[in-house]
């Protein structure tokens, strides 16, 4: 799978590019699969929403999960992002938003890159987001909103907190305004399947989900090897493991899948 050249001119002016049926009704099936017996789980691995007990994030899953291993190296995903960053990456961070039924929590105005290069050392805000909707993601159920083109503008921050202890480095709602007056607003909606990417510096956030339904979506964060992190900080949060990644066949969530790995110490 490559991008075509008005993908790339679109990712570049806007910051985000939306691709609908990426991964097909079987896979997203087989990933979903995987889900509940994750969240059942009780470890650190497991946050949850503040003042909850409802899971918010799924975090560490390539190394719980043989689907999801895959699915990091997964070409549709891996290839575009080598188009892209133009050298070889690795996964930063690898994480399910559940965003549960009327328990889901939002997330304030941010860019990703503030956080890792202030909490994890990361030098270039070159990494990029790849998600896939494990569900149908609506004006109803919590879905990102970005500003558009805001990836190329100087935006202040102040230190925050998602959740009841990760740490985030949010936009004061000055900036945000003055910036959505401008630029706009954009929801990054589409069926379950569909391919999302944006960049590191990209201005974003999602309202807490007030609907009956869930609002799964899987998030891997491909890094370049070339600026990894300088700092390291819980693995659940920055993954250690910088290799760079190796694509898996285009079938791979359909091949027979091996028992769950054990989580690294």
């Amino acid at each position: 799978m490559r991008l075509t050249d008005d993908q790339l001119r679109r990712l570049d002016e806007d910051g985000f590019l939306v691709i609908p049926g990426v991964f097909t009704p079987e896979e997203v099936d087989l990933l979903r699969a995987e889900v509940p017996g994750m969240v059942a789980e009780q470890r650190p691995e497991n946050p949850r929403e503040a003042g909850k007990q409802t899971v918010r994030n799924i975090l560490s899953l390539q190394r719980r999960n043989e689907l999801y291993r895959r699915l990091v190296s997964h070409p549709r995903m891996l290839e575009p992002a080598r188009q892209i960053l133009g050298e070889d990456m690795y996964a930063q961070q690898v994480k399910i938003n559940l965003k549960s039924g009327f328990d889901g929590g939002g997330f304030e105005w941010h860019t990703d890159f503030a956080t890792h290069h202030n909490r994890d050392g990361v030098p270039k805000p070159l990494a990029l987001n790849f998600h896939i909707h494990l569900d149908d993601v609506t004006e109803f159920n919590g879905p990102l909103m970005f500003v558009p083109g805001s990836h190329k503008r100087e935006i202040p921050l102040q230190k925050s907190v998602d959740g009841e202890k990760w740490e985030l480095w949010t936009v004061p709602r000055e900036a945000v305004t003055s910036l959505v007056n401008e630029l706009g607003m954009v929801s990054a909606k589409g069926p379950r399947g569909t391919l999302l990417i944006f960049g590191d510096n990209l201005l974003h956030v999602s309202s807490a989900n007030v609907s009956p339904w869930s609002r799964w979506i899987f998030s891997v964060i491909y890094n370049p090897c070339s600026n990894q992190a300088t700092r390291d900080v819980p693995e659940m949060a920055h993954e250690r493991d910088r290799r760079a990644l190796r694509a898996e066949a285009d079938d791979c969530l359909l091949q027979s899948v091996a028992p769950a790995l054990p989580l690294a110490a």
